[in-house]
């Protein structure tokens, strides 16, 4: 006859041997992959939509970390993240790619776009058509020596710091806040039938939105074209070969991420990435090169 002893030994080791087979599945589950992204609406569109393929097509886990940009940077060579879909490069965020780049390694090219000092088309281009008309005295007081930019410290800031001391902009300082801070000021002036001056970079829905062109830069602060990057940690590519191949495949046609950016407004991010990404399916299986879920589970 089973004893009451023995009875409760067996059934502390079935108990036993579920918890390992709990803690083996557990094990078995692959680890997040760390993107790191900052609040900038291209961007915000980007992580997104890489962070569905991934769970979709690998079922891979991803993690979304949000913080400024020099701070992922920093956070990235030191293995804290694992990549950062939004490297403006050769100019924007060349200090910030110089200081780390022994330890890390480019994933691939996103989308292009451009950045710079830019006003709204109702500013006379026969006033002010370049950064050097800046120094006009007429131009700074309409101007109120502001030239209004989002975040502090981010590339294009630095940037502008830059172009202050190149172009000897005496008078004039930066007021900072964020890309929707900066928006509503414009916004506010062009109400009230005032100048602005902001740092921009499209693709943007700024620029459906309201009629703005660029300031010309003869001395080529902000540079010509950026190709935006993905970057990641130092050995990222072999120990996600996959992941790595998707971000070296992953394109965002510009007009597309301009009218996603858009809708995002007037929805979120979250639903028009989901629609997005459903009627595109078969273009983002590509970027994958063929690879499915079957071939890398377990990894």
């Amino acid at each position: 006859m089973m004893t009451l002893s023995s009875k409760t030994c067996i059934g502390w080791l079935a108990s036993l041997a579920m918890a390992s087979c709990s803690l083996m599945a557990h094990a078995e589950e692959p680890a997040p992959i760390r993107i790191g992204w900052v609040n900038w609406s291209d961007t915000a569109i980007a992580v997104r939509l890489a962070d569905t393929a991934l769970r979709d097509h690998l079922k891979q886990p991803v993690k979304l970390v949000l913080a400024d940009v020099g701070i992922q940077f920093q956070a990235m060579a030191n293995g804290n993240i694992d990549l950062i879909p939004m490297v403006w490069l050769p100019n924007t965020h060349k200090s910030f790619y110089d200081k780390y780049k022994d330890k890390l390694e480019d994933l691939g090219v996103l989308y292009e776009g451009r950045i710079g000092m830019a006003v709204p088309t109702s500013v006379p281009i026969s006033e002010l058509a370049s950064i050097e008309d800046l120094n006009k005295p007429e131009v700074r007081e309409k101007l109120a020596g502001k030239i209004l930019t989002s975040e502090v410290g981010n590339g294009q800031y630095k940037l502008t710091e830059k172009a202050i001391k190149e172009y000897k902009l005496d008078g004039y300082k930066m007021v900072a806040s964020s890309e929707s801070g900066m928006l509503s000021e414009m916004d506010r002036n062009l109400k009230r039938e005032k100048w602005s001056l902001i740092n921009a970079w499209s693709p943007h829905w700024m620029f459906a939105k309201w009629p703005l062109r660029y300031l010309e830069d003869p001395k080529q602060v902000y540079g010509g074209s950026e190709q935006i990057h993905a970057v990641a940690r130092k050995g990222f590519s072999a120990e996600h070969p996959d992941v790595a191949q998707f971000f070296a495949n992953f394109k965002i046609p510009p007009a597309d991420l301009e009218k996603l950016m858009a809708d995002a407004r007037d929805s979120s991010p979250e639903k028009v990435v989901a629609e997005y990404y459903a009627a595109n399916k078969p273009r983002f299986d590509a970027m994958f090169g063929g690879q499915s879920a079957s071939v890398t589970a377990g990894k």
